[in-house]
Parts: C-alpha cells; structure tokens; sequence
C-alpha cells in the first residue's frame, strides 16, 4: 500500500483525498487484522481509515461523503 500511494502522490499530487478502507466490517469475528493497527497504519501514512460494509452499506455514505468534501 505504501508505494501505490507513493505512486498517486507522485503522480496526481499530495492533495489527492486517499483513504483506507476495512471492508466487510459485518464479518468482525472473521477480521485478520485488528481495528487499531489499521488505523494506526493508516495514520503513519498520513491517511485516515474507515470500516465499512458494502453488503449492508454501514459508513459507506460516510466514507464518500468525507471523500468528496475534502479539499
């Protein structure tokens, strides 16, 4: 994950709203990794992270709502 957003960074510039999501967060007794070390990761590379489900839409209004506001 680090080089592709090296990559986008590079390319399209350090502006570009990038964020880190955790799908599938109505299967949380299946997670492989833990909440707080993705966010943490996400974090160290100055993003922020969402958990979402697309089979039951939770934060996913959220997340692209926060998306397109950024500037």
């Amino acid at each position: 994950m680090e080089r592709w957003v090296k990559e986008l960074r590079d390319q399209l510039g350090k502006q570009l709203p990038i964020i880190v999501v955790g799908n599938k967060c109505d299967l949380e007794n299946k997670r492989q990794i833990p909440l707080d070390e993705a966010e943490s990761y996400a974090k160290n590379l100055g993003l922020d992270h969402f958990s979402a489900s697309a089979r039951n839409g939770h934060n996913v209004k959220e997340l692209f709502r926060q998306l397109t506001e950024r500037k």
